[in-house]
């Protein structure tokens, strides 16, 4: 236990509860916005950078995708696509929708266990087009735990909605269970939108950045995310969050997981989603 305490990856940290940078796991949160607010059919020409008052503001993809739309911007995760979709939106509403997943609210899992609270930016500084265009990919001054970005995969995989998750069952009092109580669901997109999502993010993994996602048994939904954080290794190279968030059956889904690694390994965590699906419908349904 002494020697766990003192490793550099933190094993005895319950991960789960912690905040992070979350990157391009974010997007769909924009994209439902964009679906909601009249903007679904956005087009715009990525060529690897736009400038933005003074500066460059770059995609992954240096050479740039060429002409993008909603769907095709999730699936290749083109950050230039959603600085533009940002700006032409406004921060304000991009930030409502972001407020209305708990991510700055501790989230009640049992008693004297709580998922901690994360950050949002200002409002106000949204005003300024480099701050948006950060947040609009995810990065900036936008820190969540990986149960708060749950919330928004459980409502992109229900019907718009998330109920808090939470690790009790039922209660034992004076010899008598109850069933646990969930929260009430809260309402953060409309149906439909919910349900164009699960279209889009089905292409994340069938054609886009999430190919290692996909699993042989069952087809999924999901988005990838490689965070910056600000942070450096002692040979100079940055510190990333990787992410793998999603969902299956895609066209009905039933299970909603979240893989996070704070440290590079090397294990993709969309690889680690795909064992996860495969190995959760092989025991539910592998003797049928």
């Amino acid at each position: 236990l002494s020697e766990s305490l003192k490793q550099n990856n933190s094993p005895m940290l319950n991960k789960a509860l912690s905040c992070y940078n979350v990157g391009s796991i974010f997007k769909p949160c924009v994209a439902a916005t964009a679906i909601e607010k009249g903007f679904s059919n956005h087009i715009f020409n990525c060529e690897g950078k736009l400038q933005i008052v003074d500066r460059n503001f770059r995609c992954h993809k240096l050479d740039g995708h060429g002409q993008m739309n909603l769907c095709n911007s999730l699936a290749q995760s083109c950050n230039c696509y959603f600085y533009d979709l940002a700006i032409k939106m406004g921060g304000e509403k991009i930030y409502k929708k972001a407020a209305s997943l708990s991510i700055t609210s501790d989230i009640y899992i049992a008693d004297n266990l709580y998922a901690k609270h994360g950050s949002l930016p200002d409002i106000e500084n949204l005003q300024n087009t480099g701050t948006l265009a950060n947040f609009s990919i995810g990065q900036g001054n936008l820190t969540a735990s990986p149960i708060a970005m749950l919330n928004l995969y459980l409502a992109i995989a229900g019907d718009g909605s998330y109920r808090l998750p939470t690790i009790i069952e039922k209660t034992l009092k004076n010899g008598k269970e109850n069933m646990y109580e969930m929260e009430n669901a809260t309402k953060v997109m409309k149906e439909s939108t919910a349900k164009t999502l699960r279209e889009y993010l089905k292409n994340v993994i069938s054609e886009g950045t999430g190919e290692e996602a996909k699993p042989q048994n069952v087809m999924a939904a999901g988005k990838t995310s490689t965070a910056q954080t600000g942070r450096y290794y002692k040979n100079g190279k940055e510190i990333t969050n990787s992410w793998f968030c999603g969902f299956f059956p895609a066209d009905k889904p039933e299970y909603v997981v979240i893989v996070m690694s704070d440290y590079e390994c090397d294990t993709s965590t969309a690889s680690i989603f795909a064992q996860i699906a495969d190995e959760i419908y092989d025991y539910n349904y592998g003797n049928v």
